[in-house]
């Protein structure tokens, strides 16, 4: 496969799952979210649990991934930086769907760059198989022909979540959703369920 064709493939697979975030925000009749336990960038066992009472703001990515995932989570961080004091209502998570990659000491870095509140999450393939499938996050490893070891992309679904304070989720944020648009429904939906 030239190396021409395998980028094609991987556009064109990154808009299908792209869309498909479109169609499940608009149409969700599947629960999305529930139970699950990591370990965060510090190498703390976590839960949904440990997040109770706030809203989580959830991006399912990598460390290694090229664009999608920086432009995701600076997206995240200016829209939290918008919010300014409403963002103590917001726990925002970058899940990793390359823990064999994403250590915690990679994670840790990685967060580093983004909003000072972002959790990094990472742990084994049965923890992450488990939380992709109750959040309805699709993803698959991609290697170009004759590559070796650790020389490959992971396509994923690319969308943040957004989770209200008991668990419930709320809506998904397309790829290409704005950061001021990102934090206006976040502000809102804090007026609505929590400041009254």
């Amino acid at each position: 496969m030239s190396r021409r064709h395998f980028l094609s493939t991987l556009l064109v697979s990154l808009l299908t799952l792209i869309m498909a975030g479109y169609a499940m925000a608009a149409s969700d009749p599947v629960k999305t979210g529930g139970r699950f336990i990591m370990n965060n960038h510090f190498g703390e066992v976590v839960t949904d649990q440990d997040f109770s009472g706030k809203f989580m703001l959830i991006y399912f990515g990598y460390t290694f991934c090229p664009d999608v995932c920086p432009t995701s989570l600076q997206t995240m961080t200016h829209a939290l930086n918008l919010m300014e004091k409403d963002a103590k209502y917001v726990q925002p998570l970058f899940v990793t769907v390359d823990p064999k990659r994403d250590t915690i000491t990679v994670m840790r870095e990685y967060v580093s760059a983004f909003h000072p509140s972002l959790i990094g999450l990472t742990g084994s393939k049965a923890a992450l198989d488990s939380i992709t499938s109750k959040y309805r996050v699709k993803y698959e490893k991609v290697s170009e022909s004759g590559a070796i070891n650790d020389d490959y992309l992971v396509d994923h679904t690319a969308a943040v979540l957004l989770m209200g304070p008991s668990g419930e989720y709320l809506r998904r944020y397309p790829y290409d959703t704005l950061a001021d648009e990102m934090a206006s429904s976040m502000n809102k939906y804090i007026k609505e369920l929590i400041v009254k």
